[in-house]
């Protein structure tokens, strides 16, 4: 592949990922920390591997409540990370590089399935690049196991479908290994692909009917996903299918914050449209076959969510990750839309200044190749005009987000510097707002009574610095065993009083 790219195309290659690392990264240049809650927990999780039994009883008890705690292929990364890092201070670095690798990933298959066109390759990375991210759907402005799939999910559908369409069982094999590494990881980004691979091995049944035996090895991605829900979870054999059954079915109410979704939260109206374009000219130039992967994987995922929106229960996959699932399908139509207007424009120029430049020459040879200097400037400039047009049209709403889903800081300046005093305390229990107790464990080690959304109960948290008096507040203290609590404001009870700087108070207790 490298040796087909001319150094200019490279320059344009690294000047489009870099667009991705840029944009990806921005919302850190005033804040330097982790945004989202679930990357605060994830860091937790991958520092308590270190603890297995503790570990593996968290996931338990999270993976009953969501099905989000199966992600320890995940956790593991990351705590192999912590090995030589300190992940709280270069977490705000993975989600921009990890996007850089996608968007490679991407440029790679639309390279090899269109032989090697390296400037729809490159559209597509532009159009990748505009895909937003929200707090409630998520994206590349967060390192969670969502987008750590994303790379893999591109190489997986296409290893899996070209393999099929080639009869390459290495590809075959290769899009196996790709998905049993993301079982373990983030098992719903192989689930929302089911009705994708199925529909594949319908269209290619004759083939897998030839080589059953082959073929049969793919059943270990059920019982391997099967087995590893049971033992993760510890559910009895007896229960097992009908627990499944249930925690598949992902319904109204899953996300923490439910809201009604618009398409532009995810994708640019343009980039919609040059879909659409993209998707027409495939079906009028009959490649329909070469480009099926990117025809059912939207068609299937917009069924999804038009279910969801019927039923309130959206199957294999939550609503919220199909929303961003199908998102990822649209910037290689999207390309292949502004590339096919691209070539359209010019060459319906070209012929119109021909046909101009020699109305009077008496004939008429529109296979002439050769355009007069005026028109090749004519056609670059039009080019030009329109790659421009298209490029302000798919990123002028990028950083618009509804208020209801902007960015949060968990904590501020102070806050950190308030945890790293705490930090060099004595471990206890610690009771704190529950957002700061999100990133108590990462920062200092120590244990919170309860946060936002993945530990203990809030309504703990709630009760002590809302509606308890001094003596309520000394019970709950014993109860939990808190050790350290850190409040916004003086609680007026005679507790000891270790830390009152930047708006926060510690209070110590033996």
């Amino acid at each position: 592949m490298i040796k087909t790219i001319t150094k200019f195309q490279t320059f344009l290659l690294i000047l489009g990922l870099g667009l991705i690392f840029l944009l990806v990264y921005s919302p850190h240049f005033g804040y330097p920390l982790p945004f989202h809650i679930d990357e605060w927990h994830h860091i937790s999780e991958s520092i308590r591997m270190g603890g297995y039994g503790d570990y593996f009883e968290n996931l338990r008890i999270m993976a009953a409540q969501r099905f989000s705690g199966l992600e320890l292929g995940f956790h593991f990364v990351l705590f192999l990370f912590s090995w030589v890092l300190d992940l709280v201070s270069i977490y705000k670095f993975l989600p921009a590089i990890w996007a850089v690798l996608s968007g490679l990933a991407l440029f790679y298959i639309v390279f090899k399935k269109t032989n090697n066109n390296f400037y729809l390759s490159f559209l597509s990375v532009i159009f990748f690049a505009s895909i937003k991210s929200n707090v409630n759907l998520t994206g590349f402005w967060f390192f969670t196991p969502l987008t750590f799939s994303i790379p893999f999910i591109f190489l997986y559908l296409y290893f899996f479908t070209e393999g099929l369409e080639t009869k390459n069982k290495n590809f075959i094999l290769g899009s196996l290994f790709i998905i049993l590494i993301l079982i373990p990881t983030h098992s719903i980004s192989v689930l929302f692909s089911t009705l994708i691979l199925l529909t594949f091995m319908l269209i290619n049944y004759k083939y897998i009917l030839k080589n059953i035996l082959f073929f049969v090895s793919f059943l270990i991605i059920p019982v391997v996903g099967i087995l590893f829900y049971k033992y993760t979870l510890d559910v009895a054999w007896g229960e097992l299918f009908s627990h499944f059954w249930e925690a598949i079915q992902f319904k109204y109410g899953w996300g923490v914050f439910e809201v009604r979704n618009s398409p532009s939260e995810v994708y640019s109206w343009a980039g919609y449209i040059f879909a659409l374009i993209g998707l027409l000219a495939i079906l009028f130039t009959k490649q329909v076959r070469k480009y099926l992967l990117w025809i059912v994987w939207p068609a299937i995922l917009i069924v999804f969510i038009i279910l969801y929106h019927i039923t309130g229960v959206s199957f294999l996959s939550p609503y919220q990750r199909n929303f961003y699932y199908l998102a990822l399908s649209f910037p290689f139509l999207s390309a292949f839309g502004f590339y096919s207007f691209l070539v359209f424009v010019r060459k319906y120029l070209r012929k119109f200044f021909f046909l101009s430049s020699n109305k009077n020459s008496g004939a008429i040879n529109i296979s002439i190749k050769i355009d007069t200097k005026y028109e090749r400037l004519t056609l670059n400039l039009v080019s030009a005009f329109l790659i421009i047009a298209m490029l302000i049209s798919i990123f002028a709403g990028y950083y618009f987000i509804p208020r209801q889903l902007s960015l949060y800081h968990a904590i501020n300046e102070f806050d950190y510097n308030t945890l790293i005093f705490l930090k060099g305390l004595p471990l206890g229990r610690v009771i704190s707002d529950p957002f700061m107790a999100a990133t108590i464990f990462p920062i200092t080690g120590m244990e919170p009574v309860a946060d936002i959304n993945f530990y203990g109960d809030k309504k703990i948290i709630e009760e002590f610095f809302l509606f308890s008096d001094c003596a309520r507040k000394k019970e709950i203290i014993k109860d939990q065993n808190v050790k350290y609590v850190i409040s916004p404001a003086p609680l007026e009870c005679d507790f000891e009083v270790i830390y009152a700087q930047q708006g926060n108070i510690i209070y110590q207790f033996e």
